[in-house]
């Protein structure tokens, strides 16, 4: 393997014939690197075992599967009896107790009765058992079913009615939480691959993962050192904005993001070379790191990567307050309102204003927002055309609207306007102001194709409030 950074990228998921997975191969390597728990979560029959078994061989440690659904404790410790002298107890044990386990897997742990859970709990965290060490022991992992929901839906086949939710406790103990690809998160390519078998015949695979693993651990304290300057700040702004989502974090989790962030970022080094980015490695590390994601209601990779690349920003304009009290406020409609408070640059105002239109908001706020961004600034700031244009393709149906044509409308639709919109505009519309003649023509414009799916005295509502808010409370 050359140290050059033309070298081909490595691949640990692909040398072991399992297809799809080449984005979760930094983890899977730093989990190793640092012997950390690790939880695998996804449907049935995604290669989950058969990673961890391809894994456990190609380091050549001694491996132990247990089926936590079906697991006695008895069958990880074996029968204790005492000694001749009654005063010490030795264990009758079969070849899969766990005393000589290098690498200990625990299946479906999310169907394990909650009494072994809790037993299973020091051997996760501490590799004791009963009060005692286990010196053999390296690598914990486990892996489970998504959690099934309080209220199933009618899709059965992604239902895993007898998967329950892990004790908080016990999932703050997994350094990683890793959701695995399904059918469809794969390429065709990769489908192709997995229909046809390729690499079924097990051939060994080709990487020294024992020198891989090595050369990470080897890597982390010089990675370590290149982060404290600013990891701290990262993961401070990374905590703050993941409680502010309703997904709070430990203590322990704090930590554990940092340590799970250098070992990513080692790892991606010695799989893809030293040019690798920083950034990428903590958004992978976030995104991968959380408890959460093996709840009922996960949250979603755009949900965290939003959080990444938010506290990412933050820590790059730590330097300038203004910049860094406006980052630090989620809410990207509020930012624009911080940036004009504090007199931001055109080029600056423009990127807030694009920032609103490109976050994931109900289409009526968006235009709503547009119409309310476009007035306000059209007279306070000579923004570029950068920002000018969203704006004007957005806000032109309200600023000119055209005529409905009803006889062409479905009877549901001509319902709502005769019995909601109509008699609205009819009695607001006499002796009515500018501002009143603007939301006539918000509610006009957007009808019919937005009240099909939003209701328009909800989008009205928030309408006058971004009026109210952006100052335009006459015209």
């Amino acid at each position: 393997m050359a140290d050059d950074d033309t070298k081909d990228v490595v691949s640990i998921t692909e040398s072991l014939h399992i297809h799809g997975w080449a984005h979760l191969d930094a983890l899977f390597l730093a989990s190793l690197a640092m012997q950390a728990p690790t939880l695998l979560i996804g449907l049935h029959g995604t290669a989950k075992t058969f990673l961890v078994e391809q894994l456990a061989s190609a380091l050549h440690l001694a491996y132990r599967h247990y089926n936590a659904s079906l697991l006695n404790y008895d069958d990880l410790v074996g029968i204790p009896m005492p000694d001749e002298k009654g005063e010490h107890l030795r264990f009758i044990t079969t070849s899969g107790a766990i005393w000589q386990a290098e690498f200990a897997f625990f299946d479906e742990i999310s169907r394990c009765r909650p009494d072994l859970q809790n037993k299973l709990f020091p051997i996760i965290h501490e590799r004791r058992v009963i009060g005692m060490d286990l010196p053999c022991l390296q690598h914990r992992w486990a892996a489970m079913n998504p959690p099934a929901p309080d209220n199933p839906d009618a899709d059965v086949a992604q239902t895993y009615l007898g998967s329950e939710a892990l004790d908080a406790a016990l999932i703050d103990r997994f350094a990683f939480i890793i959701p695995v690809p399904a059918w469809h998160d794969l390429s065709r390519k990769e489908r192709l691959q997995v229909i046809l078998g390729e690499g079924e015949t097990m051939m060994p695979s080709a990487l020294d993962f024992a020198a891989l693993v090595a050369r990470c651990q080897a890597l982390i304290p010089t990675v370590e050192a290149a982060a404290r300057e600013w990891i701290g700040d990262y993961l401070m702004y990374a905590l703050d904005l993941l409680e502010k989502a309703k997904l709070p974090q430990s203590p322990r989790r704090a930590r554990m993001l940092a340590r799970n962030l250098i070992a990513v970022h080692a790892a991606r080094i010695v799989l893809e070379g030293e040019s690798v980015d920083m950034e990428t490695s903590a958004e992978i590390a976030l995104q991968y790191s959380i408890p959460q994601n093996a709840t009922e209601t996960s949250p979603t990779s755009t949900a965290l990567i939003t959080i990444h690349r938010q506290a990412w920003e933050i820590i790059n304009h730590l330097s300038n307050s203004a910049w860094r009290q406006i980052l630090e406020e989620p809410d990207v409609v509020r930012r624009a309102l911080i940036g004009e408070e504090l007199d931001v640059t055109e080029d600056e105002m423009a990127r807030l204003i694009t920032g609103v239109l490109a976050a994931n908001l109900p289409q009526p706020r968006k235009v709503g927002l547009a119409v309310v961004m476009y007035m306000a600034f059209s007279t306070r700031r000579n923004l570029p055309a950068l920002a000018w244009e969203p704006l004007i393709k957005l806000a032109r149906p309200v600023l000119t609207p055209s005529t409905i044509q009803h006889g062409t409308l479905p009877q549901n639709e001509l319902l709502l306007w005769n019995n909601e919109i109509r008699p609205w505009v009819c009695g607001i519309r006499d002796g009515a102001d500018a501002i009143t003649m603007l939301k006539i023509n918000f509610i006009l414009s957007g009808f019919p194709t937005l009240w099909r799916q939003h209701k328009w005295q909800e989008a009205l509502g928030q309408f006058t409030q971004d009026l109210q808010d952006f100052q335009l409370v006459e015209l």
